[in-house]
């Protein structure tokens, strides 16, 4: 049973030592996402996507992606450190989250679209632009993934209590 135990807490000190190297990481990305979202928030994203000739459609489904990166980045500003990936509203931000995601590759089609009608200037804060969502995108993924890890450890351990009681039991 000792050897169970021991086993079971390195186990349990791995995935700890796991989950910091991901929150590590995504601290350094905070830089990142902090430039990403002044450039949308600031509107310099939108003026640099409509300087190619959009039709009425693509300019509002431009406008629609950017109003949805600013409702969520409203909602979730305050209680993003805060997430617990055991609460619901974990479930909720993953779910908001897809659903940004979705508007970025609307709107990176219609870039796509136009991409020989903007100015060389342009084109390379556009890549700049793809770049910051790129690795913000893999931030979030990230502590998804973490929140997921932690999930399943809290599980495990669920699971190893079940067991030690079992085990425990003439």
């Amino acid at each position: 049973m000792k050897d169970y135990l021991n086993r079971f807490a390195l186990f349990f000190v791995f995935f700890m030592i796991v989950g910091c190297e991901t929150v590590l990481k995504n601290t350094a990305d905070l830089t990142n996402a902090a430039i990403a979202n002044e450039q949308i928030q600031s509107g310099q994203v939108g003026i640099v996507i409509k300087s190619a000739p959009l039709s009425d459609t693509e300019r509002l489904m431009i406008d629609h992606a950017l109003n949805e990166y600013m409702a969520f980045a409203d909602r979730w500003k305050a209680s993003l450190m805060d997430i617990d990936s055991t609460a619901p509203a974990f479930v909720v931000f993953v779910a908001d989250y897809n659903k940004l995601v979705a508007q970025y590759r609307a709107a990176e089609k219609i870039v796509a679209a136009h991409w020989e009608d903007y100015p060389e200037s342009n084109r390379h804060l556009l890549l700049d632009y793809q770049s910051r969502a790129k690795n913000m995108n893999d931030s979030v993924d990230g502590l998804i993934a973490a929140g997921h890890r932690y999930q399943a450890m809290l599980d495990a351990i669920t699971f190893a209590k079940i067991l030690a009681g079992v085990a425990l039991r003439p």
